[in-house]
């Protein structure tokens, strides 16, 4: 008879009560689990996700109220063990209110001689703006050589708009239209095989053979891909799409892994991501279809592919509509 009770619990919610040592249940109910039953289920909210915040001048933050390592390292975009080794953490990592923990942002520069603002904007490719802010640097901006500063998450192709330098000029290549945000690729099938169009009208040629496996436009998850994502066998080589000079060469940017940024005129930039090897430096004068790194999978991808982009005064560009 026991035995028959303790397996009955489980599929009764049931109210138990004690009476001289003898447990008896009482007030059981199967609960009703069916699509059509009369009163709505419980409605759980998930929490919302923790917000990102830069980390304050100087790295050091305060510990808040129900903080956890893993809450503090989320707010400010580091790992969790950069703050256990940073901080000499013990386990259980137990965070109490108020304790001063400092934070090492997860991307920085040293300042070094000949830096400024502008140059380390240009070096990253991140806004003046956005850096000046982040560290708390105000008019004239002065740096001294050893300080770090905290790099912006996001890149700013913007302050590399201001066309190729002088006596570096006619790349022959024909300029862009402005392409509305509402002009998609959904008439192109996916995944078409690409060969590169060596001397195409527009002046701009594809960077790699292979297939396109995503679009330009909004993809996945809601994301919109500024360029084309091309796949191609490990250790091809990758060829500038037109003249011009390499404005940007980093590794650094998690996101696109190893990354070369070429400037031509009028204000575009060719963006070439998740490289291999890199084959040129910043400065260096590139003609089309010169090979400038090989296909590799750094960066926020699993399998070997290039990213590219084309960008006209900000504005990210079809490639599809210069390159036939």
């Amino acid at each position: 008879m026991r035995k028959a009770l303790l397996f009955s619990i489980p599929q009764r919610f049931c109210t138990p009560i004690l009476i001289s040592g003898a447990l008896l249940l009482t007030a059981c109910q199967t609960p009703n689990i069916t699509l059509n039953r009369t009163s709505p289920a419980e409605l759980l909210v998930a929490p919302l996700r923790q917000p990102l915040e830069p980390v304050p001048v100087g790295g050091m933050v305060e510990v808040r109220e129900n903080d956890t390592l893993f809450a503090v390292a989320t707010r400010y975009n580091v790992t969790p063990q950069s703050i256990i080794e940073t901080n000499g953490l013990s386990p259980p990592y137990v965070l109490h209110l108020g304790k001063v923990l400092k934070i090492n942002p997860r991307r920085s520069h040293v300042v070094r001689h000949g830096d400024s603002v502008y140059v380390i904007s240009q070096r990253y490719a991140v806004s003046q703006y956005q850096l000046a802010q982040l560290n708390g640097l105000s008019p004239p901006f002065e740096l001294e050589v050893g300080q770090q500063l905290q790099l912006p998450n996001t890149l700013d192709f913007s302050i590399l708009d201001n066309g190729l330098p002088d006596g570096i000029s006619g790349t022959n290549v024909t300029q862009p239209k402005t392409v509305s945000k509402k002009t998609t690729s959904a008439a192109v099938p996916r995944k078409r095989f690409v060969a590169p169009a060596l001397g195409a009208s527009s002046g701009f040629t594809w960077p790699v053979e292979g297939e396109i496996i995503t679009e330009f436009g909004p993809s996945q998850r809601g994301v919109h891909n500024d360029g084309v994502n091309i796949a191609a066998k490990q250790g091809v080589a990758v060829g500038a799409a037109a003249r011009g000079r390499v404005a940007f060469v980093g590794s650094n940017i998690k996101s696109f892994g190893r990354l070369v940024l070429i400037k031509h005129d009028g204000g575009i930039i060719t963006a070439y991501a998740h490289l291999g090897d890199i084959a040129v430096k910043e400065g260096d004068i590139v003609t089309l279809g010169q090979a400038i790194g090989s296909i590799g999978k750094s960066g926020r991808v699993e399998t070997p592919q290039l990213h590219f982009e084309i960008r006209k005064s900000r504005q990210p560009v079809d490639p599809r509509s210069l390159i036939s």
